[in-house]
């Protein structure tokens, strides 16, 4: 299921992976992990892989500024079957 870049109607999935096929990063996969009792806020990972290895990986501190990030880089996602797209 795709879900087009505007998600302020439809925030990102937390705990699914996605993959990006279109905006920043495109072919490239990601993966939203809710990080609040270590961080207080939100893991982005970003890899080229499916299995998420060499992610790199962005920090946001809430629901809110995961909306704007999303927004910001375009993204287009196609969400993959599962609860952690596997």
């Amino acid at each position: 299921m795709k879900t087009s870049w505007n998600f302020t109607d439809q925030p990102p999935r937390t705990g699914q992976k996605g993959r990006i096929v279109e905006g920043e990063d495109a072919g490239s996969y990601v993966k939203v992990i809710d990080d609040s009792e270590a961080t207080g806020g939100l893991l982005i990972l970003i890899s080229k892989s499916t299995d998420m290895s060499s992610a790199h990986d962005s920090w946001v501190a809430d629901a809110t500024a995961l909306v704007e990030y999303f927004n910001e880089s375009a993204w287009m996602i196609e969400w993959l079957p599962g609860p952690s797209g596997h």
